[in-house]
Formats: structure tokens, sequence, C-alpha cells
């Protein structure tokens, strides 16, 4: 006999609250006047979008389902025609985002990460800022490339084994909590250096093209966002440690991670080929203009050859699994609901109404407003997919009542999403916060002086790279 849930259980509790407080903010959205530049199926538009994203804060359905149950409303309430909201759904990116986690998982196959990591930890030679700052640098620069979260995951195990041996207790070390901040720190920021990274640098991409005609190239982006990742990962690294100084003058336990790595011997075959063919890989994604593919239809057929027969790095049916098909679903549904915003003038009613005031404003200023307002966002949607798909729209109105070309906004937009630095509620986070060493409090302080350089430095690299590159 099936058990009804206990009013008692908690996640009963926030599910039926999501649903509720959902369909409260639809109805009273329909309840009330449309304000006389925004038209009905304009405010239909908005109303589904918020109440899209209080379903996924509150994780009132599975994913995948809401994704698809939010696809199909816009049909039936009117929003757009179900073609078209069928038709902003099936996007390269979500082809692009599918192939990186096949590429996440050849990886995996290949042997590459324990050696990675063993060999960032043995160069530490004891020391503990230094076993840090060279944890976070390999887990920024692999987190250009690949997905954040299977990046902190694959480091997390070796920092914790350190943080036993050396006695860290969770919630009283110091250094623990500045290994288990900076880790994934580092992830998010390197996810910004190419638009292979994140999916949402490739959702900004293709909402940037749909709403503004704007195309950035593989290129483009990394030659702005990798700087950003360089210069970001040491300011993070810097400020994990002034707020969390360690308590350790040495570490104990790297005999055993250096004769594990010496265990390892030469590159064995799968690891040189998985670096032969990520090569190839990077080499498509830079050539797009050169070869003439597009850069979804690059990075598929790039990542077919993992699982060629004799190459063998992904084998479907044990690793199928391992593909974050809701976050595909997310990527195309945010997006149907963020050009669905647009098409219906919500974006522009959005950016006339709230941010009309920024257009009058310098561009630095209003690339920095952009950048913050991104940051600070995160407290209350802590989704990043989603923020792309409200905040693009309205950003890339404003740049057409300034004049200038959406990317100057899009891109700090794009950027700073990824910025999820003052509470651990991104799922990159999560992963070493269930360890214990930190409270989500403790994220805050160093995520301020992170956020606060995170702006500078966006303005900077816009101004001082986006000129070159013909964006301004």
């Amino acid at each position: 006999m099936m058990k009804l849930p206990s009013l008692s259980d908690p996640v009963f509790r926030r599910q039926a609250t999501g649903c509720l407080i959902s369909l409260l903010v639809y109805g009273g959205a329909m309840l009330l006047p449309s304000p006389d530049d925004l038209g009905l199926a304009g405010k239909k538009s908005l109303a589904l979008m918020i109440s899209a994203i209080i379903i996924w804060v509150f994780d009132a359905l599975p994913l995948a389902m809401s994704c698809t149950l939010f696809l199909f409303l816009q049909g039936v309430l009117g929003t757009v025609s179900l073609n078209d909201a069928l038709h902003n759904f099936a996007i390269p990116p979500v082809f692009f985002c599918f192939a990186m986690f096949c590429i996440v998982v050849a990886f995996q196959n290949s042997g590459l990460t324990r050696r990675i990591v063993l060999w960032t930890s043995m160069k530490s030679q004891g020391k503990p800022g230094r076993l840090l700052f060279l944890l976070m640098m390999m887990s920024g620069l692999l987190s250009t490339i690949l997905a954040d979260v299977p990046v902190v995951a694959m480091m997390f195990p070796v920092a914790l084994f350190l943080l036993e041996q050396n006695g860290c207790v969770p919630g009283k070390s110091s250094f623990g909590k500045a290994v288990m901040l900076g880790l994934p720190l580092a992830c998010l920021i390197g996810g910004v250096g190419t638009p292979a990274g994140s999916g949402t640098n490739i959702l900004t991409m293709n909402m940037l093209a749909s709403t503004a005609g704007v195309q950035i190239s593989f290129f483009q982006w990394s030659a702005i966002g990798m700087p950003m990742a360089l210069l970001l990962v040491p300011v993070a690294w810097w400020a994990v440690m002034k707020i969390y100084p360690p308590e350790l003058t040495s570490l104990a336990g790297m005999d055993k991670l250096c004769a594990d790595y010496e265990c390892l011997g030469p590159l064995g075959r799968k690891e040189k080929l998985y670096i032969a063919l990520l090569a190839f890989n990077l080499l498509l994604w830079c050539t797009t203009g050169v070869h003439g593919l597009s850069l979804p239809a690059a990075a598929v057929l790039g990542s077919v050859l993992f699982a060629l027969p004799g190459v063998s790095l992904i084998s479907w049916e044990q690793d199928k699994h391992k593909i974050g098909w809701d976050i595909l679903f997310l990527v195309g549904a945010a997006n149907s609901l963020g050009v669905s915003l647009w098409q219906n003038g919500a974006a522009t009613w959005i950016a006339n109404t709230f941010l009309s005031g920024m257009s009058a404003l310098p561009l630095v200023a209003v690339i920095a407003l952009v950048s913050l307002f991104t940051i600070f966002i995160h407290l209350v949607i802590p989704v990043n997919t989603p923020i792309v798909g409200v905040i693009l729209p309205p950003v890339a109105a404003i740049a057409a009542a300034m004049g200038i070309n959406p990317a100057l906004l899009a891109l700090p937009l794009g950027f700073s999403v990824s910025a999820a630095v003052l509470l651990p509620l991104d799922s990159v986070s999560l992963v070493t916060y269930q360890a214990g060493y930190y409270k989500m409090s403790d994220m805050f302080k160093p995520g301020l002086i992170i956020s606060a350089a995170w702006v500078v430095i966006t303005v900077a690299v816009m101004y001082l790279i986006a000129r070159p590159l013909g964006l301004m």
C-alpha cells in the first residue's frame, strides 16, 4: 500500500510550498491589470518565467519534468505557438552541452584525473598555502574546458585525504575552510574562461544571437574570459587565505601521495589518446571561421571521436547515466522562456521600467552595474541558466537604447552569472559543503572580496580586450 507523504517531511513541505507559490504568482499576475506598454502575451511570458524559476529554486518538481511542463505551457497559455516554443528549446547549446558531458566522461575514463590531482598535490612540497594555490589554479584551468562539478569532484577526495591526515577538524580548522571554499570558487571562476567551461556560456552566446543578432566566436569569448579566469583565481586564493589563514606550517601525508604518483608510471595509451583527441577538439572549436562548422556542430562531431571503436573512452551502456540530462532540459527550457520574453515585448518593458536609468550612465558604469546585479541576484535565484534567460533580453534592449554593441553588456552578464560566490547554493559549492568544513555564512566574507574584484576585472578586460576584438 502506497504511503502518503507526511506534512512533517521537510522535503515534501518545500516542494508543496514551491508549487503553491508558483501557482499564486502566475494567478496573481493574471488578475492584475496589464501595464499600458506591456500586452497580455508579454505579461503571461513574464509570469510564466517567474513561476518556472520558483519551481526550480524550490526543486518542487523533477527538473526535466518541470522544464518540459513550462515548455508546453507556453503553447497552452498562448505566449507563443507550440512550434515556436519547441524551436526555441531545441537550440545548439543543448547539443554543445551534451558534447561537453561526453568529453568529461571520457576524461574520467582516461585515468588522467588521478594523475593530475596527485601531481598537483606533490608539487606543493608540503606547504599549505602553496598546496591550496596549486589546487585552485589547476581546478580553474581544467574548468575552462570541462564542466565545473566533475572538476571539483575530482579534486575533492585528495584534498579531503590531506585534511584528514593533518587532523583538520570539520567546522574548526581554518585551513579546512580555506581548502573546501577555494576549490569550488576556483572552478566557478575557471568556468568563464571559454564557452566550453559552462553551459551558461554557450547559452549566453546563443541568446545574444537570437535576440540581438550578434555572433560571438569561441575565440572572442576566450580572449576575454581566459584573462578573467587567470586574474581572478589568484584573487580568490588570496581572499580565502586572508580570511582563513592556515593553522599548519607543513602538511603530513605527502609521502603517500608521492608514492601513489610514482606507481602510476608513464602516460598510458588511454591518457595519450585523450590528450590528442582533446587537442583536436580545441582546434576545431577555435577555427570555426576556417572550416565553416558552427561551434555546437564542431563540438558534437569532435565528441563522437571518444566513442569510436578502438578508442573506447566512452562506453555508452556504462556511461549514459553520467550525462546531465536534467541540465540539457534546463538549458533548452530557459532559452525558450527567455526568447518568449523578448518576442512578446516583456524584455523591453523590464528594461524601460526597472533599468531605463542605466542607459543614461557612462558605459563603464553600466558594465559594472550589470556585473554587480548579476552577482547579487544569485542570492535570490541560485540557478544560473534562468538568470541568463531573464536578464539577457532586457540587457540587450538597454544596449540598443544606448546605441552600442549588445555584446558589451551581454558578455559581462555571461561572465558574472558564474559568480555564485556569496553563498554555497550552487551545485559546484555543494560538492565540498557536504564535508562540513565550513558553514554557509563562511563563504560570504571571501565572496565579497571576490565579487568586488570580479566587477573591476570585468570592466577592465572589456575595455582593454573588447575593442581589439571589434566589439566596441
